[in-house]
């Protein structure tokens, strides 16, 4: 756990799906800066967690607090909160009419009211940052998944968000495509953005992550830096798991 300074705060979190309970009493906080990875096998949770971050998923019980305010408390303006926070998915959800400029610029102009010729100017200087400038004009079928998901990267991070959650944003892609996109998570990384993310990258893992979370039946079983985690695992489900996968 971090100390009260944390920028999402997660306690006793339950989250029921008819009969499957997706978390069972989970709590986690996350600081300002900081780069968490939750790993686990399919079905553990991993997603759904991310998901109620931002309120695309309902709590059954519990609180999250992210930047200090109750993300599930309906007196709180979920919108406002949701622009603090990016979200990349594994697929990319980008507006298919739309080039890659106008799904930069689109958030922006209609949810903070930036003037046009700003959101322009943002937009372009972050598909400079994930190296895409050349394709601004261009439409997503005309781009490859990974030019796509750095698209994607590049809208949430056009509204200027102090957190970034990542659910497996490289899963659909094919393994040549990978890397682009962890090059420039890992870039974000070390520009001190905080960041959660879901993924089976455990070399990204290793390499960006302050803490690694592990998680199975809808619990976290183990919470440690990567090279604890990786190397002497607590729990022997954690160990199971890392067996089959590294």
């Amino acid at each position: 756990m971090q100390n009260s300074g944390s920028i999402i705060e997660i306690r006793n979190v339950c989250k029921n799906f008819g009969p499957l309970r997706a978390l069972d009493n989970v709590s986690l906080d996350i600081s300002q800066g900081e780069k968490v990875v939750v790993i686990g096998p399919s079905g553990s949770g991993k997603s759904t967690l991310l998901r109620t971050i931002n309120g695309l998923e309902t709590i059954d019980s519990g609180t999250i607090i992210v930047d200090g305010k109750n993300i599930h408390d309906r007196t709180n303006n979920i919108n406002e909160i949701r622009a603090e926070v990016g979200m990349v998915f594994q697929s990319f959800n980008l507006f298919r009419h739309k080039t890659a400029l106008e799904n930069l610029t689109l958030a922006p102009m209609k949810i903070r009211r930036t003037p046009p010729m700003d959101a322009k100017a943002k937009a372009l200087e972050l598909l400079d940052k994930v190296n895409l400038r050349d394709k601004a004009g261009s439409y997503p079928a005309q781009l490859s998944g990974g030019q796509q998901q750095r698209v994607a990267i590049a809208r949430a991070l056009a509204m200027n968000p102090k957190i970034m959650l990542f659910d497996e944003p490289t899963s659909a892609l094919d393994p040549e495509m990978i890397k682009e996109v962890l090059e420039v998570m890992v870039k974000l990384a070390r520009e001190g953005m905080t960041m959660v993310v879901v993924s089976h990258e455990m070399g990204f893992a290793r390499e960006v992550a302050d803490r690694v979370v592990f998680m199975d039946c809808g619990q976290i079983l183990e919470i440690g830096a990567p090279l604890q985690v990786f190397e002497n695992p607590r729990r022997p489900r954690t160990r199971k798991f890392l067996e089959q996968i590294i």
